[in-house]
């Protein structure tokens, strides 16, 4: 039962190949490694239809690429493309697939114990050889052959969750944000989350942030509850949990943690990396719905919100003549003709030709 365990909670399976159009496959020649490296690359559309709209692109690294590519790239193209959603920022998202998951994503040679089975113990210790990969082989050939803008967020799971953790003590200027997901932090009878903690805590780190998903994988009712399990396999879930309780005290850095109690170690990558980036881009969020609110100042709250994810983004960024005309749109269902013509004027001073095909329809 406990190898079961173990087994489900490591390991990931291979079982969807379908391909979307905004999707494409892509590879590195690893001269540290000495083998061929897959990720397929999401885009957004205006990418892929050879129009884009803005210069550069925020990345997102996912981990565990062959699993979560169809899932992350679906919601990242529904919550920035779709139905005027603007939860998250128009994105590149590279999803690095796996030749050995565990010796790349584990941080250092470990034996085997109750919670790692020998045959995975032999081949643990790869980390930091493969955030060289990542480093120096992996970036460098996505931010010269796609337009990113040199913001970056790293995504890990189980394994995948120690090791971005691993590179936020390491290497602490390679993302701007780390969203980790039931981290195994139980590796090296919990030696390991003791060093990274000490690591972090000792730091302040500026301009990044952790969000860290807890899954329920003891099935215990309460947080409280998992802390007083008997059950060998709650040092996983015991794990996390104190490390997160501490971590949140330090104050070192924006962090944040949720706990999913409906949500097991398999489910709670998706349902975790919508949260987390929500999280990320909270601050960096524009509603056409905003119109509603009688103190809403298009000019002011638009302005302000380009700005601000442009510092978040590293590109310098614009509201689009489009955007404003769909700004239009919400403002006459709304029937607010005063605050229609307030963005009518910001709109003829931004784009006096456009505004001018806009007013003759």
């Amino acid at each position: 039962m406990k190898v079961l365990f173990v087994c489900l909670i490591a390991c990931c399976s291979h079982v969807i190949f379908a391909q979307h159009p905004s999707i494409v496959l892509d590879s590195i020649q690893s001269s540290i490694l000495k083998e061929s490296r897959t990720f397929r690359i999401y885009l957004p559309k205006e990418i892929v239809d050879k129009k884009p709209k803005q210069e550069k692109y925020p990345v997102l690294y996912v981990l565990d690429g062959d699993d979560n590519y169809l899932p992350v790239s679906g919601m990242v193209n529904y919550l920035s493309e779709v139905n005027g959603n603007r939860i998250f920022p128009k994105m590149i998202v590279v999803f690095i697939n796996n030749t050995n998951r565990t010796r790349d994503l584990t941080p250092y040679r470990v034996n085997a114990s109750a919670m790692l089975p020998k045959a995975m113990a032999d081949v643990t210790g790869g980390a930091e050889n493969f955030t060289q990969v990542i480093q120096q082989e992996i970036i460098p050939y996505i931010e010269s052959k796609y337009p990113s803008s040199g913001y970056r967020a790293l995504f890990g799971h189980s394994f995948g969750g120690i090791f971005a953790l691993a590179v936020l003590q390491k290497h602490p200027t390679l993302f701007d944000d780390y969203l980790v997901m039931d981290p195994s932090l139980w590796y090296d009878e919990g030696r390991f989350s003791k060093d990274v903690l000490r690591t972090i805590q000792a730091r302040k780190y500026q301009n990044k942030s952790l969000f860290i998903g807890l899954a329920n994988t003891t099935y215990e009712p309460s947080l409280a509850k998992v802390l007083a399990s008997k059950a060998a396999f709650s040092v996983h879930e015991k794990s996390i949990i104190r490390f997160c309780q501490q971590l949140h005290r330090s104050k070192s850095i924006p962090f944040n943690y949720q706990y999913y109690p409906q949500d097991d170690h398999g489910s709670i990558p998706f349902v975790g990396i919508y949260d987390g980036l929500r999280k990320i881009f909270r601050a960096h969020q524009l509603s056409y719905y905003e119109v509603v609110n009688p103190n809403f100042d298009p000019e002011k709250r638009i302005t302000a919100y380009y700005k601000n994810l442009s510092a978040k983004l590293k590109t310098p960024l614009q509201v689009r003549p489009e955007e404003l005309e769909y700004f239009d749109m919400f403002y006459a269902i709304n029937q607010d003709l005063a605050g229609q013509k307030k963005l009518r004027d910001y709109y003829q001073r931004l784009y006096p030709k456009e505004y001018a095909k806009f007013t003759a329809k």
